[in-house]
């Protein structure tokens, strides 16, 4: 009694996918939360930009940039590789979260870094 079942699932059109029964989901509602729109991924991935600068004195002054660029990116690289041309890409938001977390891991350790080391970093993390 009062008890939900929650799960998450791709699309049965995604590879090595399949669709669910009509059976089940007569009985489970279904509600699809999709990818969010650039302005949110700026949003979201600006706070963890700020965050991330915080770190190093020198370049505070640079989140908004670094969102920028990695946000971009990833839209550029979105429409790249698309699951049309070639159907193993899943090019999701976990890949911006991905990078966010590689940076924050190869900051963390670093007394200092300056803006050319950063782009550096962003680069080679993001590529």
């Amino acid at each position: 009694e009062r008890i939900q079942f929650v799960g998450a699932c791709n699309p049965p059109t995604d590879p090595g996918r399949v669709p669910l029964s009509h059976r089940f989901l007569a009985q489970a509602p279904v509600l699809l939360v999709d990818f969010p729109a650039p302005e949110s991924l700026r949003q979201i991935y600006g706070t963890f930009c700020r965050g991330l600068v915080k770190m190093q004195p020198d370049i505070r002054g640079l989140a908004s940039p670094l969102t920028e660029a990695m946000v971009d990116l990833y839209l550029r690289n979105q429409d790249k590789f698309s699951p049309d041309q070639h159907p193993h890409y899943i090019y999701s938001p976990r890949e911006l979260s991905r990078w966010m977390r590689a940076l924050y891991e190869a900051m963390r350790p670093l007394d200092s870094m300056n803006a050319v080391e950063l782009v550096r970093l962003w680069a080679h993390e993001g590529l």
